[in-house]
């Protein structure tokens, strides 16, 4: 949570302790971490030094909204709340658990009259039917499920049948 009063005043300054800046030296020159969390480490040490944060922007090709969210990071969390990242939540799921099961058994069985083996857009259609999937669901996110579990069911070698589907040569 950003504190009000700190994007009101901007004066954080920033006293860090002679472990913390050897512990940002190290990040800097230890070459084990990403570009992220050194450009961080930068921040805090020219921060430290009295640097504002115009300065340290220019010189770091950043924005200043980036210096001065560091140094409140820094202020309400410390130099392990500065460093990292807040977790971010990504896109919801477009295919459920019951979802991508159905699309698994699908995949596996016998593909409809007329077509050799199922194709993305049959089992998108078929999901989309059968109520187990969004309507605006691509083929990609399908096959990348389908990938994830190793089926490749446009390619009959790679799909498991039941007994009853399996060709008598």
């Amino acid at each position: 949570m950003v504190c009000l009063w700190c994007m009101i005043t901007h004066k954080h300054t920033i006293q860090l302790t002679r472990k913390e800046t050897s512990q940002l030296k190290r990040i800097i020159h230890g070459g084990r971490h990403g570009s992220r969390v050194v450009n961080r480490a930068r921040i805090l040490l020219q921060s430290h030094k009295g640097e504002g944060k115009d300065a340290i922007a220019e010189r770091l090709s950043i924005g200043r909204s980036t210096v001065q969210r560091i140094r409140d990071r820094y202020h309400h969390g410390g130099l392990d709340r500065a460093l990292s990242e807040d977790p971010r939540p990504g896109a919801p799921r477009r295919l459920t658990e019951a979802g991508e099961t159905h699309l698994i058994a699908i995949a596996c069985t016998k593909p409809p009259d007329g077509y050799g083996n199922w194709t993305m857009d049959l089992l998108r259609k078929r999901l989309v039917k059968d109520g187990k999937a969004p309507k605006d669901i691509t083929s990609v996110c399908l096959w990348q499920h389908l990938n994830a579990h190793g089926l490749k069911p446009w390619r009959e070698k790679n799909v498991v049948r039941t007994q009853a589907h399996k060709r008598v040569h």
